[in-house]
């Protein structure tokens, strides 16, 4: 991956599909090679929790449970970077909950001071966009600082 300006520290949000298995694979090249910072993300949607799609009222053992899970894969995703030979000093983990969208366009690059996200844009069809919007296309939309997005 080769980029013109000169980013400081790198937004990766992953969802655990291929495109942002590819996304996270590039950045982590790009941020070893250019001695930068990357964040690795993953968002639990939190709408997904109150709605139904996991349970009507989740108990607290259950997101604890969610929670331990995709925080055991952050980790299994840190471990391959570093032995790729990234930085456990420039390479950090992240799990949030929360709606996506807001949290990776705004609330995480503002907090962590992220120069550039890149993210994976997965092939939903027309309904599932309708029903649940591309977080892919807000976050270009709407983030305030560059996009990178990965198929």
């Amino acid at each position: 991956m080769q980029l013109t300006t000169n980013y400081q520290r790198l937004l990766v949000a992953i969802d655990w599909t291929s495109a942002s298995e590819k996304a996270l694979e590039l950045s982590t090249m790009y941020t070893r090679e250019n001695n930068l910072q990357l964040d690795i993300l993953h968002v639990i949607d939190s709408s997904l929790l109150s709605f139904g799609n996991v349970d009507v009222s989740p108990s607290s053992q259950k997101i604890y449970a969610l929670e331990q899970k995709n925080m055991h894969k952050l980790e299994g995703v840190l471990a391959r970077a570093l032995e790729s030979g990234s930085s456990e000093y420039q390479t950090h983990i992240h799990l949030r909950f929360g709606d996506p969208r807001k949290v990776i366009s705004s609330d995480f690059p503002e907090e962590y001071r992220n120069d550039l996200i890149v993210l994976g844009t997965t092939q939903k069809n027309r309904i599932q966009r309708a029903l649940v919007g591309s977080v892919s296309s807000h976050v270009i939309k709407t983030a305030k600082c560059d996009v990178l997005s990965v198929r």
